[in-house]
């Protein structure tokens, strides 16, 4: 039994170094969700994502809402089979807006995982699974504090 985890082991941590996908440096532009994404392969074990949504609707059912969104992350990436990635790490989003005249900002903390699959060697689409997030909103001289679970999305790239 306990060759039988040894060789699991070395088959999942030691084989995708051996991959040959090499993703170091490359610059993607692309959408998650709703937000227009950048996304940057210092290495090829580190990326930075860049993100900024603007969004028009209401938290209240009013018509004269509007909020901008902006985030930055940086994960660890792992290839774990042919031209698919394993991705680790945490964004952190910083929300301005307005809702029924109030104005209101939150941040929040945002730690995931997940999948990116190269369908070329400059297009890639990816989903993210957010384990938990925890969120700060002041609205006026009130602050909310909240802890969500699970929730997640999808995204594409274009490499240059």
């Amino acid at each position: 039994m306990k060759k039988g985890i040894i060789v699991l082991f070395l088959i999942a941590f030691l084989a995708p170094s051996l991959l040959a996908m090499d993703v170091g440096g490359k610059l993607g532009l692309g959408l998650r969700a709703s937000a227009f994404n950048v996304r940057k392969f210092i290495n090829n074990n580190w990326a930075v994502d860049l993100s900024l949504d603007y969004w028009r609707g209401s938290q209240t059912g009013e018509t004269n809402s509007n909020q901008i969104n902006g985030s930055v992350g940086l994960f660890y990436v792992r290839e774990i089979f042919a031209s698919t990635l394993f991705e680790a790490g945490s964004t952190l989003q910083n929300w301005q807006g307005t809702d029924n005249g109030s104005y209101y900002s939150a941040v929040s903390f945002n730690p995931f995982i997940g999948i990116e699959c190269f369908v070329s060697d400059h297009v890639a689409i990816d989903g993210k699974l957010f384990l938990g997030a925890y969120n700060s909103q002041m609205e006026g001289a009130v602050r909310k504090t909240n802890f969500y679970l699970l929730s997640g999305n999808l995204g594409a790239h274009i490499y240059l």
